[in-house]
């Protein structure tokens, strides 16, 4: 009996283990199964351990006044080297910082700041937005925005880029005389195939011009007679009749007058009376027509006959001064005003030509050229073939040439044709339009409100 129980529990210690082990070798097949589930699929707290250690942005705002220097107090404020460059730069094309920036002027920068899950920033910040509020030039603002269909940028609060345009027009102060188009020639005589290099005189006054600016006097014996014809000539005055001797009664009165007899002295005086009456109409008579004639002469009716005409010479036909193209613009400056290259490029000529006067040609990329006219002279070093950056000084404005005055003439030619300078959109600012501009105000004022509301918490965190 103790044998049998013996062997029944050998036999089932043996079967146990042979279970066990089973049950060993399907716990290890399937771990090892479930690891490679796991790296195929991922498990299922992957997400949260991936965001766990992913990297996350945020926006972050500094502001502060203006110490010593501009970018002494930015940095003492916390904002980043890349976003203060960002931010000196984009400034600086709507102020100059070193001159209209001083103590007490107050700044704001809002940047955008990538940080590690542990909270460390990586990569670069870069400008959301930025203020300056000087006592000089006032406030000056800027603002990140994309217009439709365009890059993203910092734009001026007015909607106007605070980026710098490719070009620049050659002159520091720009004073236009004569635009881009047809128009009269200014010195009015030949150009000619050569031309000194100097100041030309202003053209005299041609002899015709004087003629027809000259008044023009008829002669005494061509006056007007239009009066005559009006209405017919007075008549000459009658000559007054002999003065009457004075009467003592109705004596001598025979004696008197050459006749014999006596005369009435009532008859006499009815007499004297209707020659005195006479006199007095034909008077009268010879002021109205007179005064009729004189009106006539002032103003003719339309139904008088047409007066006698003045043989005056007919002054000379105008001077048709030729038109020609002007192919830039002319921009008036003082003898000896700098100017500079519009872009970079190279010198492809510096030397006297003709009607230009001292001349410079630039050539620019993409088949751009400038042109710089009537200069009083070079700046050194530009010659042909020299390299030249933009804004680099290349001479000096003067009056040589076809040339009435000191001034530039400028142009630009794309492909070897001349174009508008003052319609040429590189040397232009890019300026937000439409529904763009609407958009990027809106987004202004979102900005402004986010800072009101972030001022708001500060202050009631801090108990004032």
């Amino acid at each position: 009996m103790q044998r049998t129980s013996l062997v029944a529990a050998f036999a089932a210690l043996l079967s146990f283990g042979s279970i066990s082990a089973a049950i060993a070798a399907d716990d290890t097949s399937f771990g090892d199964a479930r690891m490679a589930e796991e790296r195929l699929l991922g498990s299922a707290d992957e997400d949260a351990q991936y965001l766990a250690s992913q990297p996350f942005t945020r926006e972050i705002g500094a502001g502060g006044v203006v110490a010593q220097s501009f970018d002494a107090s930015l940095a003492a404020a916390g904002v980043p080297t890349a976003a203060m460059l960002e931010a000196r730069q984009a400034l600086a094309t709507a102020i100059d910082l070193g001159r209209d920036v001083g103590a007490g002027d107050r700044f704001y920068v809002r940047y955008e700041q990538a940080f590690t899950a542990e909270g460390t920033p990586i990569g670069v910040g870069r400008v959301m937005w930025a203020e300056l509020r000087t006592k000089a030039k006032g406030t000056i603002a800027l603002y990140r925005f994309r217009p439709q269909g365009d890059v993203e940028r910092l734009w001026l609060a007015s909607g106007e880029a605070a980026t710098l345009p490719s070009m620049r027009v050659p002159l520091d102060v720009v004073n236009v005389s004569s635009g881009y188009g047809w128009r009269h020639d200014p010195l009015d005589k030949p150009s000619g195939m050569a031309l000194a290099m100097g100041p030309l005189p202003d053209p005299a006054a041609s002899p015709a011009a004087k003629q027809a600016s000259a008044p023009v006097s008829a002669p005494a014996a061509e006056q007007p007679v239009a009066a005559a014809r009006e209405a017919p000539a007075p008549q000459a005055e009658p000559a007054k009749p002999a003065r009457r001797p004075a009467m003592h009664g109705s004596l001598g009165f025979a004696g008197q007058f050459g006749f014999g007899g006596s005369i009435d002295a009532r008859s006499v005086i009815d007499s004297s009376r209707i020659d005195l009456e006479r006199l007095v109409a034909m008077e009268r008579a010879a002021e109205a027509r007179r005064a009729a004639a004189a009106r006539a002469a002032e103003a003719p009716s339309e139904t008088a006959e047409p007066a006698q005409k003045v043989a005056v010479a007919a002054p000379p036909p105008p001077v048709k001064r030729p038109l020609f193209m002007h192919d830039g613009v002319d921009l008036v400056a003082a003898t000896g005003t700098p100017v500079y290259a519009a872009a970079d490029g190279i010198v492809m000529g510096a030397a006297p030509n003709g009607g230009y006067g001292n001349w410079i040609r630039l050539e620019h990329q993409a088949k751009l050229s400038t042109v710089y006219g009537h200069l009083s002279g070079f700046a050194p070093g530009i010659e042909e073939g020299a390299r030249v950056s933009q804004g680099e000084l290349i001479g000096f404005v003067g009056n040589t040439g076809r040339s009435t005055g000191a001034h530039l003439h400028f142009e630009i030619l794309t492909n070897g044709k001349a174009v508008d300078p003052l319609a040429y959109p590189e040397l232009k600012r890019a300026q937000l339009r439409g529904g763009d501009l609407e958009r990027f105000r809106k987004q202004v004022k979102r900005a402004l409100a986010e800072r009101e509301r972030e001022t708001a918490l500060a202050l009631s965190i801090s108990g004032f």
